[in-house]
């Protein structure tokens, strides 16, 4: 999905840069307007960690130097523009089959993925959502849960 210049400048700048030359474009099934979805993240925290949940906790793959599981040849990741959007669940047990639940030094985010944060895509049968935040994105709403 090709997007003009003044959306694009709502994202981050690796990102706005990548989408302004046409090099990464969002799927066609990203969604820029729909009703906030609840929907679970999971978050590294020490066991005894509870502050509360900032922008830090919410930082793609491609912002944390990671590269996500992928399959024998799946190509270029860095192609791919789930690379840079951010991975929630809007389903708890998805997530918890997902990351293993539970681990020691990993906690549970719940709030909402809200279009002022951002475009979002969510694969029905997995429960994924992949939320790609704009710069300015508010995840105050999100809080650990017990």
């Amino acid at each position: 999905m090709k997007l003009k210049k003044e959306l694009c400048d709502k994202f981050p700048a690796v990102l706005r840069k990548k989408l302004l030359c046409g090099e990464l474009e969002l799927p066609d099934a990203a969604k820029f307007s729909y009703e906030p979805i609840y929907a679970y993240r999971v978050v590294e925290r020490e066991k005894d960690d509870c502050r509360e949940i900032d922008r830090d906790d919410f930082r793609s793959y491609y912002e944390l130097g990671k590269a996500p599981k992928k399959p024998r040849g799946a190509g270029d990741i860095t192609k791919n523009p789930n690379f840079y959007g951010v991975s929630l669940f809007s389903d708890r047990q998805s997530v918890e089959q997902q990351m293993k639940f539970p681990r020691p030094a990993k906690k549970m985010a719940v709030g909402y993925v809200t279009q002022e944060g951002g475009p979002q895509e969510t694969n029905k049968k997995t429960k994924h959502v992949c939320w790609w935040l704009f710069e300015d994105a508010d995840v105050t709403g999100f809080c650990l849960e017990e």
